[in-house]
């Protein structure tokens, strides 16, 4: 896989977590997984088409969820996931996932993306692309409370 493809989701990750939560998550170690995929407690998947077709897995524990939707909601408690936070890391994913075309479009690059695919306890099947990825990108970003969120890269 083409570094300069993983480039562009980092920067949108860190980006937009930066505009929504007033924190800029510091890169962990990068890192390749392989098959058989196994993403985190929740996970929101975005498929994307144009110039070259991947996937990107946005994956966090619910604790971390809980945290980021809590950030986007200007501080509300979020004791647990429901459908309003769950909407919140949805539009979470979309939006990084928009920043990260605009990105590409800039390098030349066309992409188009889908609506976002939010999942809790998914497993490695409900990922097909996982399955056809020799090598799956896995990004961490850590806020300084000690929460990862993992953007995985898929991009056969």
């Amino acid at each position: 896989m083409n570094v300069a493809y993983v480039n562009p989701f980092v920067q949108g990750a860190q980006n937009v977590l930066n505009m929504l939560c007033a924190e800029t998550p510091a890169l962990g170690q990068v890192h390749v997984k392989s098959a058989p995929y196994s993403p985190a407690t929740v996970s929101i998947s975005v498929d994307i088409h144009g110039d070259f077709a991947g996937e990107v897995v946005f994956n966090m524990e619910e604790a971390v969820g809980c945290f980021i939707a809590s950030k986007m909601m200007m501080g509300m408690p979020v004791p647990a996931l429901d459908a309003m936070s769950e909407s919140a890391l949805s539009e979470l994913a979309n939006m990084i996932s928009g920043n990260v075309a605009t990105l590409f479009s800039g390098k030349g690059i066309i992409v188009d993306i889908k609506p976002p695919a939010f999942r809790r306890n998914a497993t490695g099947s409900d990922f097909p692309l996982s399955a056809k990825t020799p090598k799956i990108v896995c990004v961490p970003l850590k806020f300084a409370e000690g929460h990862v969120f993992s953007v995985d890269v898929m991009i056969p």
